[in-house]
């Protein structure tokens, strides 16, 4: 059953889905994290299949095309409008309504997942961050940018989380935290999580 909290955000970003793309949130916010998302999977991997969760218009996903040409891009969103915009503009990419908790790949299908600035939009994030893992390949990585606080600030708000928090989060779901780099635009950290390959 969704959520409250769940159904606004959806609508918003339903309302939002034509001129998003032209927000001031672009240059000033999502721009500065996706280039530092980038920075830091360039340095670390060659994918051959990427997933953008929470993909928007596709705006890093066409930044990942200019990173790794031959790789494989899909993108899943939750709202229908965004992902209009996205298939105009993105069209090397695939894109699918879904969610976090809910992605609709097969397992061990990814070899590099991203999830930028959508996070604290999951309704379940545990859940969520089961499901990454699930559909990652042994091996694969999951790099996470969000809003973070201070452990002794981040019960103000439960879907915003410390960094200790977020490792936890990952742990728990099969991921080894290989870094967690920040703050990036001021209240925003990466964290980087491989999954666990099966012995």
């Amino acid at each position: 059953m969704k959520s409250k909290h769940h159904t606004l955000d959806v609508e918003l970003f339903e309302r939002w889905g034509s001129t998003y793309e032209r927000s001031w949130m672009q240059q000033h916010l999502f721009d500065p994290v996706h280039s530092a998302v980038l920075h830091q999977a360039a340095s670390r991997f060659k994918p051959a299949s990427v997933l953008d969760i929470g993909c928007g218009s596709g705006r890093l996903l066409r930044k990942v095309h200019d990173y790794w040409p031959e790789a494989r891009l899909s993108g899943v969103d939750p709202a229908h409008k965004m992902l209009e915009v996205a298939r105009q503009l993105t069209p090397e990419a695939r894109f699918s309504m879904g969610s976090g908790e809910a992605l609709p790949l097969e397992d061990a299908s990814v070899d590099l997942a991203f999830s930028t600035i959508s996070f604290h939009h999951w309704r379940d994030q545990a859940a969520g961050v089961r499901e990454v893992a699930r559909v990652l390949r042994p091996g694969g990585s999951f790099l996470l940018a969000d809003f973070t606080l201070p452990t002794w600030l981040a019960w103000l708000l439960p879907r915003v989380h410390s960094a200790a928090q977020m490792r936890m989060l990952f742990e728990q779901a099969g991921l080894d935290v290989q870094a967690q780099p920040g703050p990036v635009a001021r209240f925003v950290r990466i964290t980087i999580g491989t999954k666990i390959a099966d012995d």
